[in-house]
């Protein structure tokens, strides 16, 4: 199967969404599809090609009446069952996070095989950056790359969409395998890509967004199995079937923790934790 016949792209994902407007949501209305050229500025040629890519799929009937390109078009039955998936996609939150974590893993993963460290801003000029025709917003994007480093996935140098991003091995592994699926490898993943506390004196060792130890007092007195219990509840919270909230009990707990970071005395190992475990107690604590 052709990468055409297997992955729509963005431009006739848009071209179905706007038939789909254009025809009330109905099958067997023809649209005269000049209109959606006129509306992105696109030549009457690439409207026409775009046409009879939707028609090869069978999601759009074409009218070939006119002398001149673009054709008129109209939905087939599957035509409008596919744009309703995407309208329904497009207002689901955990579906465009979870689009856009495996996009980041499997860009990340094209720019190192050619030898490079793309800036996180850089994603926007790629392809994958569009989910269903519409452009990712940039919160979305830096709070799944966020999530992909406390996974162990990427490592990020530096803030924001300045940010250089590179897969870790994990990642790596979970862009070969299972085309990517982030919700699929995480749930399978080995220990090592949990974050694990140990003793709140030590050395400090982070790397890839697990933490190991310390080396100084962070003033918090941390139960290993708590914050092990917080991040399997945010993991549940992200990628559960079920779309339970956390138990009151753990949400106390993340607030009982979130509360003695806020209030340890300033370290190097204190602000370490909170880095890395504040967007945890933020996601279990629902703001």
């Amino acid at each position: 199967m052709t990468l055409h016949a297997a992955s729509p792209g963005r431009h006739e994902v848009r071209l179905l969404l706007w038939l789909y407007e254009q025809c009330g949501r109905q099958t067997d209305v023809p649209v005269p599809t000049s209109g959606f050229g006129q509306q992105k500025n696109m030549p009457a040629l690439g409207v026409a090609a775009l046409v009879e890519a939707l028609q090869e799929r069978g999601l759009v009937r074409v009218h070939e009446d006119e002398e001149q390109p673009p054709p008129d078009a109209e939905l087939t039955t599957a035509g409008l069952a596919q744009a309703e998936q995407y309208v329904a996609d497009l207002g689901n939150p955990d579906a465009v996070r979870r689009y856009t974590e495996n996009a980041l893993v499997m860009w990340a993963y094209e720019e190192g095989r050619s030898g490079r460290t793309p800036r996180l801003k850089e994603f926007f000029i790629a392809e994958r950056s569009s989910f269903h025709g519409e452009v990712l917003a940039q919160s979305v994007v830096e709070g799944s790359a966020v999530y992909l480093r406390e996974a162990g996935l990427v490592t990020l140098d530096g803030d924001g969409i300045a940010a250089r991003v590179r897969l870790t091995d994990h990642g790596r592994t979970c862009a070969t395998s299972g085309e990517g699926d982030v919700a699929a490898y995480v749930a399978h993943a080995p220990p090592a890509m949990g974050i694990t506390i140990g003793s709140v004196t030590g050395n400090v060792n982070v790397l890839n967004g697990a933490i190991e130890n310390f080396n100084q007092e962070t003033g918090v007195n941390l139960d290993p199995e708590q914050i092990r219990q917080l991040i399997q509840a945010d993991q549940d919270l992200r990628h559960g079937q079920d779309g339970a909230p956390p138990s009151p009990e753990t949400r106390s707990l993340a607030a009982r923790v979130r509360a003695q970071l806020a209030a340890a005395p300033e370290s190097t190992a204190a602000q370490v934790l909170l880095q890395t475990i504040g967007p945890v107690l933020t996601r279990v604590l629902g703001g």
